[in-house]
């Protein structure tokens, strides 16, 4: 499929042709003109082919993506596990902290990665062999953030309902207009306070989800943070302060504003599309592409969740002429 020429029941349909109104197998030289432009100006025809040939791409890299699934949990495990050995290696002087600080920070940074797959039960859906390793790669990845996976599950698919909407949306206090202005929010969040994040994640679980499973999670939240903080305290109290902020405390605080900026405000940036095609944006990222960890492509994750992250840049590319003829700004990528 080329960029502007899309191919639907064998017959070309480029962007032109589709704001010129003509449908597949007319004649073109006596058809009438009829100027639709794009987005919301697409015919009722059109916007259902459109529809149909999205779904089936959708459709091509769910399942390409769904046998590729294993390498999130070997990564996930090892990783963990390797983290918890820095405590006492860094301790026993046999990893370096420099190299300990450094592999724990992309540790951290990469857990959301892989957490966020789990969360869509992306690793193993209800029923599937690999799902007790969705479940383990869910919980173990959120454990160095000291954001439970019962919460960050329930909070990602409340996002996914309400993007961008000021009250309902979990992500919303990470909305800044500026680059700068987003780092500052992002501390600011993670403060005391009756503004944080954590009070807004609160408000939406008591008042909006209401759930015995969402309120449980808000105690798997309190739980964590209080084990996580007593453990780095304990560290201190032992000797071990550097190990415990150099090993843990600081890769988090890194990882946090990396995850948030990355997660909550670019992709989303300027927080105010709740039109479909306009949940989230395609771009190129201030950290490149390693830098984003493939949410370059991030609307292609609003629009089908179920495709993993690591198959949504080839997504985009064969999405690309669609999401064009649906109004979206591609001249980033």
């Amino acid at each position: 499929m080329s960029e502007g020429n899309l191919v639907l029941d064998g017959e070309p349909l480029g962007v032109a042709g589709i704001q010129q109104g003509t449908a597949p197998g007319a004649n073109t030289a006596s058809a009438r003109a009829m100027p639709l432009g794009t987005g919301d100006g697409l015919d009722a025809y059109t916007r259902r082919e459109l529809g149909r040939r999205e779904r089936e791409i959708a459709e091509k890299y769910h399942l390409i993506g769904r046998t590729q699934m294993v390498p999130y949990v070997v990564g996930a495990v090892a990783c963990f596990a390797l983290w918890v050995s820095f405590f006492p290696l860094t301790i026993l002087g046999i990893v370096p902290l420099p190299l300990a600080f450094v592999l724990s920070t992309l540790f951290m940074s990469g857990c959301w990665i892989v957490g966020h797959e789990a969360m869509h039960s992306g690793i193993g859906a209800k029923g599937s062999k690999l799902r007790f390793w969705n479940e383990v790669v869910g919980v173990i990845t959120m454990i160095p953030l000291m954001f439970p996976f019962s919460i960050a599950k329930i909070t990602h698919l409340q996002h996914h309902r309400f993007v961008n909407d000021p009250l309902r949306d979990p992500d919303y206090p990470d909305a800044a207009p500026t680059l700068f202005k987003a780092v500052i929010k992002i501390w600011l969040n993670r403060q005391p306070g009756k503004d944080n994040q954590v009070h807004h994640i609160r408000r939406i679980i008591v008042e909006d989800i209401g759930t015995p499973g969402a309120k449980a999670a808000l105690k798997h939240l309190l739980f964590a943070q209080l084990a996580g903080h007593l453990f780095l305290i304990g560290m201190a109290l032992s000797g071990h302060a550097i190990e415990a902020a150099l090993v843990w405390w600081l890769p988090r605080w890194i990882a946090l504003i990396h995850i948030h900026l990355l997660f909550g405000w670019e992709p989303h940036s300027p927080h105010i599309g709740d039109n479909r095609y306009q949940q989230a944006r395609v771009y190129r990222s201030f950290l490149g592409s390693w830098g984003a960890m493939g949410v370059e492509h991030h609307l292609v994750h609003h629009l089908h969740p179920h495709i993993p992250i690591h198959q949504t840049a080839a997504a985009y590319r064969e999405l690309k002429p669609i999401l064009q003829a649906r109004g979206v700004d591609c001249s980033a990528q």
